[in-house]
This record gives structure tokens, sequence and C-alpha cells, in this order.
């Protein structure tokens, strides 16, 4: 408008981006439905293989700290209990591998008790693929979640 305004110019071409963004919409739910279903159950298997794979790291942890709290105590219980700075030293340690294991079995639960989702049965699955038009243009799915969906 401003070369308009000031020069005389013609008027640029300008159009909303609504319209735009209602085409490219409609051509992304287009290619997207056919494999909607596929897609969410390949998504549901990833979610699941990455909660068995933080589990193991969690218990490999777990293993690493008993094997360490078994030595702190082995160590200790080797020494010779005049010997008063020696086997405080070796009991703070101890200490600090049992509160070490004690954490990472806190880690494990918190983790189980978080991971034990179900997964969406098929049916649940297809009528959520079936309706892909409605997830799109649902109020609550912000702009975040439709680029997760489109990748």
């Amino acid at each position: 408008m401003r070369g308009r305004i000031d020069y005389g110019e013609p008027n640029c071409i300008a159009f909303g981006g609504l319209r735009v963004d209602d085409v490219v919409e409609a051509a992304l739910l287009a290619v997207m439905q056919p494999g909607a279903i596929e897609a969410a159950r390949a998504a549901e298997a990833q979610a699941s293989t990455r909660r068995d794979e933080a589990r193991e790291a969690m218990v490999r942890d777990l293993e690493a700290a008993r094997y360490a709290a078994d030595r702190a105590f082995w160590q200790y219980d080797a020494a010779d209990p005049e010997n008063r700075l020696v086997t405080g030293e070796l009991e703070a340690r101890w200490n600090r591998a049992l509160s070490r294991v004690g954490a990472c079995e806190t880690r494990i639960g918190a983790h189980d008790a978080l991971a034990p989702r179900p997964a969406l049965p098929p049916v649940a699955l297809e009528t959520l693929a079936a309706d892909l038009q409605g997830v799109w243009a649902a109020p609550t799915t912000d702009a975040r979640l439709k680029k997760r969906i489109v990748r």
C-alpha cells in the first residue's frame, strides 16, 4: 500500500494465508490418512522400546551400585576394628554406596509407576486414525503437535 499511496504504483498482489493453510492442510491429511494406523502403531512400538531401554539401563546402574555396595562392605568387614580411622572411612564409603543403591531402586520404581501405560487397543487406533481430521482440527492440537504428526 505504501508504494501506491506515495508514488501511485499499482497495488501489490496479496492474499490471505488462511486459504493457503487450508489447502496445504487438506493435501497433508489426504497423504497421511492411509498410513495413519500404521504410523500410530509404529509410534507406540517406539515408545515402548524407549521405555524398555531406559529401564534396562537403570537396572544395569542398580547392579553396578549393588556391586559397589557389596565391595564396600567386604572392605569394611575385612578392616581391623581397632583402626578407627580406616573403619570410619570404609563405613562412610559403604553408606554412600548403600544410598546410591537406594536412589537407583527409587528411580526404577518411579519409572515403573509411570511407564506401564497400556497400549491403545487396535479399535482405538483405527478410530483415532479414521478421525485424523478431527484430531488435526481439535482446539487442543497446537502447532508443535501438528508438526510432529507431519514428521
